[in-house]
């Protein structure tokens, strides 16, 4: 279930990146929410209607998902943070950063698989 969350959140994620609207989030602005747990609501609360994450944040469709990815995102964070464009080639956007990580916890593969 939690790899369906997690590409959808892709999905989500590209959606505002091809918008062009957020591109002023930068790799620094973004590692706050990460650190803080909050990266979802921070997106709501960046994006506002151009982004539904209720599935995430007001259901249990993917129980306590938001919890689970804050925890793997800020594994990334204490692993990676300042080598993002060596690792991912991502220098400048935070939600491209974002979107990279997502994939990683797809490709790091634990936790997601039930």
């Amino acid at each position: 279930m939690k790899l369906t969350a997690l590409t959808l959140l892709i999905g989500k994620i590209n959606h505002l990146i091809d918008l062009g609207k957020y591109d002023e989030i930068t790799i620094e602005e973004i590692y706050k929410p990460i650190n803080d747990g909050k990266i979802l609501r921070y997106l709501k609360e960046k994006a506002g209607n151009d982004i539904d994450l209720s599935i995430y944040l007001n259901s249990k469709t993917f129980n306590d998902f938001e919890s689970w990815y804050a925890e793997h995102l800020q594994s990334l964070y204490n692993a990676y943070s300042g080598d993002e464009n060596r690792k991912w080639g991502i220098q400048n956007k935070g939600l491209c950063l974002l979107l990279a990580w997502t994939n990683e916890i797809i490709q790091q593969g634990s936790g997601w698989v039930e």
